[in-house]
């Protein structure tokens, strides 16, 4: 029962805290998050190493002079060459956003720096010392070097393995022998620890900014969501007042600042409540939206808002940099709507019609925006006034004229 327990937790130890589709995102952010420790670490194992050689070359007899110093001598000038080769390549894959190959980069520099505290290890085995060289790099590398948890297990398992098996089979240093193998075998399962440690907990820092990522991206898109339905109009789908009121009319003096030009166009349904009373609400809101989203389509034009005023009447409003004298969109609108020849039969033009009342002009002109509704809804009234199915343009000499 005991062993089935224990089991299922080293499983679980053993278990990825990250999902597979995540694998890809995780190497990009532990890249990126230990770039400058590592970085800063080759260079400190470059020095460190030409320093070594230095050292050993001005050494009395040169670093030729025995075995040992040749062995020392090759272990440092590989690990430099190595490093610089590591440093170089890193830098480059990191620069050019390449890090699964990263991580087998630091996979083969891991595998090296292994050879060499085999190495290193062994060579003090020779000088009759202890393995105080590797039970300090071996942790270290641990700490610095990210490695999953199988990784950890078959690398610092198989490393110090294999130095087991060179003290057994070279019989140096044998009055130290079991007490290498004893502190150097603790070393290595306390590496396991740590690297494995270290790797969860990594592993679930970026689990965690995921799932806070995750829930920041509903909560924007909620918020979105919300920001868009506040300037909605849930039946039509056209901007509604207050988007009238909080995206135009309180932006109107940086409009006048810039000198800018404004069209304000109220189209009012002929006849709307009559429509209503003879073919029913239901009716009444499809003959709204078709209204709607005729309109919807002339915010392709720059500058252009399509907006539900209230009821039956909508505003399409344009600002520009030039006069709209010559857009005549009224009257592309009112054609259009003629055209798209809504069916009614309680009108003499047997088909749903608008009214139109505009007004047109620079921006300084007027004390404030909310006087081009007024005076479009002057010019709307003209044109109802007139018969309605008509265009009326406001005009302060004359009031309105068509």
């Amino acid at each position: 029962m005991n062993i089935s327990k224990y089991g299922d937790k080293l499983r679980q130890t053993m278990k990825p805290i990250i999902l597979p589709e995540q694998k890809e995102r995780f190497e990009e952010y532990y890249t990126r998050k230990a770039f400058r420790i590592e970085r800063n670490m080759a260079g400190i194992i470059i020095a460190m190493q030409a320093c070594m050689i230095l050292i050993f070359s001005f050494r009395k007899g040169g670093p030729f002079i025995s075995p040992r110093r040749i062995g020392y001598f090759s272990l440092y000038s590989m690990l430099l060459i190595a490093t610089s080769f590591f440093l170089t390549g890193y830098i480059n894959l990191v620069k050019s956003g390449r890090f699964h190959s990263v991580i087998i980069l630091r996979r083969v520099y891991t595998c090296i720096l292994f050879i060499w505290c085999i190495g290193i290890t062994m060579l003090e085995q020779f000088g009759g010392n202890t393995i105080g060289v590797y039970c300090y790099l071996i942790p270290t590398i641990a700490a610095l070097l990210l490695m999953e948890p199988l990784e950890s297990v078959l690398f610092f398992s198989i490393n110090w393995g294999v130095v087991v098996v060179l003290l057994f089979i070279t019989g140096v240093n044998q009055e130290n022998l079991f007490g290498n193998i004893i502190n150097g075998t603790f070393v290595t399962f306390l590496s396991v620890f740590i690297s494995i440690r270290y790797n969860r907990s990594v592993e679930a820092e970026f689990r965690d900014r995921e799932i806070i990522s995750m829930q920041y991206k509903k909560i924007q898109k909620a918020n979105d969501k919300l920001h868009e339905m506040a300037f909605t109009d849930q039946l039509t789908g056209l901007h509604n007042r207050r988007y009238l009121m909080e995206k135009i009319l309180d932006h109107f003096e940086e409009y006048q600042n810039k000198d800018c030009y404004l069209e304000m166009i109220m189209v009012d349904i002929d006849y709307f409540k009559q429509y209503n009373d003879t073919y029913g609400h239901l009716e009444g809101d499809v003959c709204l939206k078709k209204i709607a989203d005729i309109l919807e389509e002339y915010e392709q034009i720059e500058g252009t808002a399509a907006i539900r005023y209230g009821g039956e009447e909508f505003l399409l409003v344009r600002i520009s940099k030039q006069p709209g004298e010559e857009s005549r969109m009224e009257e592309a609108l009112m054609k259009h709507i003629d055209s798209a020849n809504i069916p009614r039969e309680d009108t003499p033009w047997k088909k749903v019609t608008v009214s139109i009342g505009i007004w047109k002009g620079n921006t300084r002109e007027l004390e404030k925006g909310e006087n081009a509704i007024r005076y479009a809804d002057k010019a709307l009234y003209c044109a109802k006034s007139s018969g309605r199915n008509c265009i009326y343009r406001y005009n302060q000499e004359e009031f309105c004229r068509e």
